[in-house]
């Protein structure tokens, strides 16, 4: 054999079947760690509209997809459902400190089941604004970093609770997010955009 040609046909073979077997081994972890949630889920009987919203505001750094946000949004058209993500998010708005990003993710839902969810939601979290008033004066600094991580907590909950209590902005915003429904569903998903102005206070 020729110099430099031993072997190299073996090495690229075994660097594929690698590649290969890392990518078999990543998908099987996703897959297990997803099996464990659901089966985690039973066990503890807990709904499924309950682990979506616990799934959407859980403590990884990255938040919901726009599906997942649309899914919890719809559900608030059936009252057990609406009921069941209500008391989920206010738990979440109670969480400790140093679990924030729960409480951010959990605003952020509010916040889009406000603007997409039924007049009916938007009325329950209304009646409960003093909930997300509180949050502003959640403090909570990181340790590692000193970075101010409240911060995030105190100014979202000082826009959604604004929002909350402008009737002609909230009407505007729910337009807004129904137009944008309209485009990316075809009116086919989401609780659906009511006439809000006809609603005072």
């Amino acid at each position: 054999p020729t110099k430099n040609q031993v072997g190299t046909p073996r090495n690229s073979c075994i660097a594929i079947m690698a590649d290969d077997y890392n990518g078999i081994a990543l998908r099987a972890l996703s897959f297990g760690k997803d099996l464990y949630k659901k089966s985690k889920n039973v066990v503890l009987k807990v709904s499924e509209i309950e682990a979506k919203v616990k799934e959407a505001t859980n403590s990884e750094a990255w938040g919901p997809s726009g599906t997942v946000l649309n899914d919890i949004s719809a559900a608030t058209t059936d009252d057990q459902q609406k009921a069941i993500i209500l008391s989920t998010l206010w738990e979440r708005l109670r969480e400790p400190a140093h679990n924030w990003r729960k409480v951010y993710k959990a605003l952020n839902v509010l916040e889009y089941c406000v603007k997409n969810g039924t007049r009916r939601f938007v009325e329950d979290v209304r009646d409960n604004v003093d909930r997300i008033e509180d949050c502003q004066r959640f403090n909570f600094i990181e340790a590692d970093t000193g970075k101010d991580v409240g911060l995030n907590v105190r100014e979202k909950s000082k826009v959604l609770a604004e929002l909350l209590l402008n009737t002609e902005k909230l009407a505007e915003e729910r337009e807004k997010a129904r137009r944008a429904r309209d485009r990316f569903h075809h009116g086919g998903s989401g609780a659906g955009s009511d006439d809000f102005c006809s609603r005072s206070g």
